[in-house]
């Protein structure tokens, strides 16, 4: 990423287009993972406001109920609970046949959830890198086992899949994700948590795109887009409050509901749909040469196809 393009990133234009501009979205059913907090919450809020069926997928039951309360009297309308571990992928398929026994069809599906620079020993119930596990390859298995209710969702259509990227995926050295740093060892070791991060939101946009061209090719009437939601204070960030963090923060973040833009006009506005990459504000974007490359999403998408096998 040259400077002027991450200046361009870091400081957007004033949005055109805000959430209260989605349309009405009675009847249409939402799924969003991460959604009891930062900019998942916003997300949920908005989609509350508009009268969608909303479900928030997390891991912790208190910490949703508590969200559900409040967004219930901020907006008049209650969304769902959905438990989901995306750091356990047994965890993952369970929340994923859950789901299927409640709801016929998903109009938009959220893969919003994440972790951002956790503890380098930290890694997910199989073994994989906490941030790339949880981010791709739970996300991944999520997606699949969902992805019969995306397809059977009612006209008009499509359904959407939105995916919450980072343009951080610049960031990956070489340019490339590296499958060795997946599971731990020296190479994942070496590379260090900011890099990870970055490889898992490269990751995310080359199975974005890589889905939008299938599904296209197939007429399965779903499109898939990734994007950078923008530089936002969430509370992902909670736990690394250093000095230059909180710099970053004062100087570079914007306030939580910016995030909600972006995601949410490529979940609702009907044009969103020509775009495969959206930054912020809902604009149109380019993401990465790499993440472009046909033969590198393929290799991606076969290398996750080979860890979720036993769960699908």
């Amino acid at each position: 990423m040259s400077f002027l393009q991450w200046v361009q990133e870091s400081f957007p234009p004033p949005p055109t287009w805000q959430p209260e501009d989605a349309p009405d979205l009675t009847e249409k059913v939402v799924l969003v993972t991460g959604g009891n907090a930062g900019i998942g919450r916003e997300v949920t809020k908005a989609l509350l406001k508009k009268n969608a069926k909303v479900y928030i997928a997390t891991r912790s039951a208190n910490r949703a109920q508590e969200t559900i309360e409040a967004l219930a009297e901020e907006t008049g309308n209650k969304a769902e609970f959905l438990q989901l571990d995306l750091s356990d992928l047994a965890k993952v398929r369970e929340s994923a046949q859950a789901f299927s026994k409640l709801e016929s069809h998903i109009d938009i599906l959220y893969l919003n959830a994440g972790i951002m620079f956790p503890p380098i020993d930290a890694l997910t119930k199989q073994g994989y890198d906490l941030t790339f596990g949880t981010s791709v390859i739970g996300h991944h298995l999520f997606l699949r086992l969902l992805y019969p209710l995306l397809v059977a969702a009612p006209t008009p259509g499509p359904a959407r899949v939105v995916w919450t990227s980072s343009f951080l995926h610049h960031q990956v050295p070489g340019g490339r994700i590296n499958y060795s740093t997946f599971t731990d060892g020296p190479e994942r070791r070496r590379m260090g948590l900011y890099a990870l991060y970055g490889e898992a939101k490269l990751a995310q946009i080359m199975l974005s795109v890589y889905l939008a061209n299938r599904a296209k090719e197939r007429g399965e009437g779903v499109v898939s887009i990734a994007l950078h939601p923008g530089n936002i204070s969430t509370e992902i960030f909670r736990d690394k409050q250093t000095w230059y963090m909180r710099l970053w923060h004062w100087v570079f973040e914007y306030p939580t509901p910016y995030g909600a833009i972006t995601p949410l006009y490529a979940g609702t506005a009907p044009e969103a749909v020509e775009h495969k990459y959206l930054r912020p504000w809902a604009r149109p974007g380019s993401p990465s040469r790499v993440a472009l490359e046909v033969k590198e999403q393929e290799k991606l998408w076969s290398w996750l196809e080979d860890q979720v096998k036993e769960y699908l």
